[in-house]
């Protein structure tokens, strides 16, 4: 990913980052580019996947027609709410403080959003000097998961698409490194709590984020033609 062609973007608002962010290949998503077309599509010459297809024509509809109404779960509510308190914890751990400069946690100040070549872009949970971090507050059980069985040699195969998500950030934000931190208070245990996984980035995986996002823009951009 060539760094002249990054660009790091901050919005006032949530509406104006979405509204911007619509029409792009976003990390949180690029995991959906990634299947392997089935041996029949390959024969058929195709790159993409149906899944990945499927995505195209979201990102299509999602700037000709109007949005989609909100969805909120518990869960996500759950997961937004006790964010800040995670950061707080990834900081402490990290000897830092959420107010220096080189600890910067995305949600405060703006909405902040770097995008590559206007193909794609994601905004990663924390930017560090070294690293970047991506904050997760599952459910309990799904943190007990993470912590007995997810760490940095298995992770790809756990959560593949946590793991493009990290490395598609970790190439917009020119880092070699992602921490990957579960937070769940409701563990009685501090030590229980906070679940870390380090992943380093993968050059080869992340040239193949991008050579899909390219196959994937010129089929957005030809079907928009159509």
């Amino acid at each position: 990913m060539e760094a002249s062609k990054i660009l790091r973007q901050v919005f006032e608002t949530q509406e104006d980052w979405k509204d911007f962010r619509k029409g792009l290949f976003t990390s949180s998503q690029i995991n959906r580019l990634m299947a392997k077309p089935t041996k029949k599509e390959l024969e058929a010459g195709e790159v993409l996947s149906k899944g990945a297809k499927s995505y195209v024509l979201e990102l299509i509809s999602n700037v000709k027609a109007k949005p989609k109404e909100q969805y909120y779960s518990p869960a996500m509510e759950w997961g937004n709410d006790q964010e800040p308190q995670a950061v707080l914890r990834l900081a402490e751990l990290m000897g830092k403080d959420v107010t220096d400069n080189d600890f910067i946690y995305t949600s405060i100040g703006g909405f902040v959003f770097f995008t590559y070549d206007n193909k794609s872009g994601g905004t990663p949970d924390v930017i560090m000097s070294d690293c970047i971090a991506e904050i997760k507050c599952p459910d309990s059980h799904t943190h007990l998961y993470y912590r007995l069985y997810v760490n940095s040699d298995n992770i790809f195969d756990e959560l593949p698409d946590y793991y493009d998500q990290m490395q598609h950030n970790m190439m917009l934000c020119q880092r070699e490194k992602c921490i990957f931190l579960s937070y769940d208070p409701r563990f009685k245990e501090a030590s229980e709590q906070i679940h870390i996984v380090e992943v380093l980035a993968n050059k080869e995986r992340q040239q193949e984020i991008l050579q899909k996002i390219e196959f994937a823009h010129a089929l957005k951009n030809n079907l928009q033609l159509l």
